[in-house]
């Protein structure tokens, strides 16, 4: 949907279509703008028309109104980390399935993991992603490049070449990448061509089998903890290097 700029924003409710759809009652969420208030929203042929805290209550005549009831009206959200099963685990999840999920939780863009099956770790396969995509799913979705060959934390994956078909961020997924040389190299290969660098920041050697935070609580369980430090202690090594390369990075 196309959003009509500002300046040229209708403010007169009459003036617009009678074919519109006017969601009003709403709590309004623009991070874009810094609007947060009650008000409502007129759409128009695919463009949003009118929007504001006038239109809490009024709607242009004709139009068909929608009662938000108050609930929250914002741009589509976007999901940053979805495991979705395809290439591979096509039984549990699809391009498709994921896409329809997310549009009903009011999420229009989905970036995809690539722990797949094949591993997201040729340019093959962000484009098969890209194509799957276009002709399944129904909302925008974007792949992720893993950062080392089989997500295994020792080769470099060509980012350069990922980067050009269509990755938008590069990740290691679940995993970390422990070597720190590997991941100097990552960083500094990554620089170059500006791509930004999305990393789970975990020891794996502290972390070993935990399964929950460690403390007072998973000793009374019995269970495995994780301390804090496995994952600070990365971070440390993560900042260390961002500040050497600077590269884009995200923790």
């Amino acid at each position: 949907m196309k959003i009509m700029p500002k300046a040229k924003a209708k403010k007169n409710t009459s003036s617009v279509a009678r074919d519109a759809t006017a969601l009003i009652n709403a709590h309004l969420v623009d991070p874009a703008s810094g609007l947060e208030e009650p008000g409502g929203v007129v759409i128009s042929e695919g463009i949003i028309a009118d929007i504001g805290p006038h239109l809490r209550r009024n709607a242009p005549a004709g139009s068909q109104v929608v009662d938000c009831g108050g609930h929250m009206l914002c741009p589509g959200l976007i999901d940053m980390m979805v495991y979705a099963g395809e290439p591979g685990r096509e039984h549990l999840e699809t391009l498709a399935t994921a896409s329809r999920a997310a549009a009903a939780g009011g999420v229009t863009t989905i970036i995809c993991m690539p722990d797949t099956d094949p591993v997201i770790d040729d340019a093959a396969l962000v484009d098969y992603i890209e194509r799957r995509a276009r002709d399944t799913a129904v909302v925008n979705v974007h792949p992720m490049g893993a950062l080392t060959k089989g997500l295994e934390g020792a080769e470099m994956t060509e980012i350069g070449l990922l980067r050009e078909a269509g990755a938008v961020a590069f990740t290691n997924g679940r995993a970390s990448v422990a070597n720190a040389r590997v991941m100097r190299r990552v960083m500094a290969y990554a620089r170059d061509f500006d791509a930004l660098i999305v990393h789970n920041t975990e020891d794996p050697d502290l972390a070993a089998a935990g399964v929950m935070n460690e403390g007072e609580v998973s000793s009374r369980l019995g269970l495995p903890g994780i301390p804090a430090q496995a994952e600070t202690m990365m971070l440390e090594r993560d900042l260390e290097l961002v500040e050497l390369t600077g590269v884009r990075y995200h923790a």
